[in-house]
């Protein structure tokens, strides 16, 4: 890293620097504090992200940390292949109460999507109904078959790593999640009919906690490199899939977290199927599972019996929202039947 360049770009005189992480680093310079961050960002992103960062200040959207324009009149500094960018140093605050971090995080996600929503139709999905209807069923017969031949392949075996023993073990849960998911399908092709258009928004596109920080008076997302507008539904899956990972993850405040999220959208029971779809869907487990045969070769099965685990509680966590989800269905042909 060039420092020289880096400071000088952005017209500092840094009294000290801190690395942070692996890619943020606060500086003290000219009486305040300021997070640079090493992107991953690259040139080709560049009009998308610079796009985005004019989009959220016409906006004025809460919990927005403004970025530092060099003295290029650009809001970053390259150096060599990689990109930097500047903003105000966010501490963290520490509450004398305990904060519900879920609520708090849905709350700011809400906003950030009310304040950037738009709509748009969707006819031409109508119009090819029955081809996403084919598609819908050789994907989850290829996920089926893919399962089947795994499970017999490790149970042939005279000795199964832990890897492989807890693929069987978790076979039974994984069919009911593909039952569960076929249902989901079918949910999702009745309701298209009778919807007309769906919500599009402003979705930060990578929430976690190493990217939002909570304040007393506010949430601010930081990181909006992978930012875009689509189905708000994105982000609330990425968001789930990362706190579905942990196997403390509690779901009572996952559930009202949902709730207090629908009080700023009202998600249709089309968006609702199109969330549920994306969290039930096991590509990710089957490609974990692929990969652990491939790395277990290297003996590394103590990795590849943890990074299992994950996806199994994603799919897990997600199986237990979808039955939430369900209950909150406004088309009355639900109501009965489940």
């Amino acid at each position: 890293m060039d420092w020289s360049k880096i400071i000088d770009g952005f017209q500092l005189q840094p009294e000290e620097i801190e690395q942070v992480t692996e890619r943020v680093f606060k500086i003290k310079a000219n009486s305040q504090q300021y997070a640079l961050k090493k992107s991953r960002l690259n040139p080709d992103d560049l009009g998308r992200w610079q796009a985005i960062q004019q989009f959220i200040q016409q906006k004025q959207i809460l919990g927005f940390v403004p970025i530092h324009y060099a003295k290029n009149k650009q809001p970053f500094v390259q150096d060599q292949k990689h990109i930097y960018y500047l903003m105000p140093w966010v501490e963290k605050e520490y509450m004398d109460q305990p904060v519900d971090e879920y609520a708090t995080t849905m709350h700011a996600i809400g906003r950030l999507h009310a304040a950037t929503m738009d709509y748009h139709q969707i006819a031409p999905l109508k119009q090819n109904k029955t081809t996403i209807a084919q598609q819908f069923q050789q994907e989850l017969a290829t996920y089926r078959d893919q399962m089947l031949k795994y499970v017999r392949y490790f149970e042939a075996k005279r000795f199964m790593s832990p890897y492989e023993l807890q693929v069987c073990m978790y076979y039974r849960d994984i069919e009911q999640t593909f039952n569960q998911l076929e249902r989901w399908q079918e949910i999702y092709l009745d309701v298209m009919e009778e919807t007309e258009k769906m919500k599009y928004s402003l979705c930060h596109g990578n929430i976690q906690p190493s990217h939002y920080v909570n304040t007393q008076t506010n949430t601010y997302f930081l990181n909006w490199e992978d930012a875009f507008m689509t189905s708000p539904t994105y982000d609330l899956v990425k968001y789930y899939q990362y706190l579905f990972q942990f196997h403390d993850c509690d779901m009572g405040k996952i559930t009202d977290s949902f709730s207090i999220y629908c009080r700023y959208i009202d998600l249709s029971d089309y968006e609702k199927s199109l969330l549920v779809l994306q969290l039930l869907s096991p590509s990710n487990w089957i490609q974990e599972v692929l990969t652990s045969m491939q790395a277990s070769r290297n003996k590394n099965n103590v990795t590849c019996s943890i990074r299992i685990e994950r996806e199994y509680r994603k799919l897990l966590f997600a199986f237990q929202l979808q039955e939430f989800i369900y209950e909150t269905l406004k088309s009355e042909q639900f109501e009965e039947t489940y």
